[in-house]
């Protein structure tokens, strides 16, 4: 029997962030870490299996942790989950810089199971389903603290992600060139119920703190309306245009009356 060969940790990382829905999650600076990263390991971090009510959910969480040349651990942490039958099947794999975003995610999935575990029994015809969008513009959240670092990189990243074409241009991607601090925070996201399904959307405002002291947020809308099963990203200046896309998004898609 020969010697199955173990890929390197810049390989490891390369193929992970492949089969991941998500993989503009990772930001440039922690991919530059990983490819110079001596060894990796991955350890079982969580797993969860439901057989009833259908359908069923397994889904599993691990840990990677990369070794730096400066002696310094890295983690990713990866979530693997069964795809809803009605979507095709199969298992699905996101990836995240932390352990907080794969807590989220985790929660996401079993929502979504439990609602479509739920929906059938009381679900009415299709043309009569209603769509329920609840997007608010108040942000409980307090004063923002523009704490994170790496602020131009974040937003080449979130602009470079956005698949829609009306995303923010040259003009305001120059700008966040200036930006010395940002705050990532979550708005209030949209529910959507029809044809007995659970369509995931978040929107997140992307707050900038800019060189001269000004503040310009971005809104951004991620869904997994795209018939393929891969997340989207889509940018927007204004949070009511992210509103109004996101009823787009599911009149496109025939969730609507």
């Amino acid at each position: 029997m020969g010697v199955q060969a173990v890929p390197t940790p810049a390989l490891h990382v390369r193929q992970m962030l492949a089969r991941a829905r998500n993989p503009f999650d990772i930001s440039d600076a922690v991919l530059a870490s990983v490819e110079n990263a001596l060894l990796c390991h991955v350890e079982l971090h969580g797993w969860r299996q439901r057989k009833a009510p259908a359908p069923s959910l397994r889904c599993i969480s691990h840990r990677h942790v990369f070794l730096l040349p400066d002696g310094d651990l890295l983690s990713l942490w990866e979530l693997s989950y069964d795809r809803d039958d009605a979507a095709g099947g199969g298992v699905l794999h996101e990836v995240y810089e932390s352990e907080e975003a794969l807590a989220r995610s985790e929660q996401r999935v079993h929502q979504g199971h439990r609602s479509a575990a739920h929906g059938p029994r009381n679900a009415r015809p299709a043309r009569d389903v209603p769509v329920e969008l609840l997007l608010t513009a108040d942000h409980p959240f307090g004063r923002r603290t523009y704490s994170e670092t790496d602020s131009p990189d974040h937003a080449r990243r979130l602009l470079r992600r956005a698949e829609n074409a009306d995303r923010p241009g040259e003009e305001i991607a120059r700008l966040l060139e200036t930006a010395r601090g940002h705050e990532i925070l979550p708005v209030p996201r949209p529910q959507v119920l029809a044809h007995e399904r659970h369509v995931w959307c978040t929107v997140y405002e992307h707050a900038f703190l800019l060189a001269d002291g000004s503040e310009i947020s971005l809104y951004e809308v991620e869904h997994d309306l795209s018939g393929t099963g891969a997340l989207v990203c889509e940018v927007y200046l204004e949070e009511g245009f992210a509103d109004r896309a996101v009823n787009r998004l599911v009149r496109d898609r025939g969730f609507g009356s």
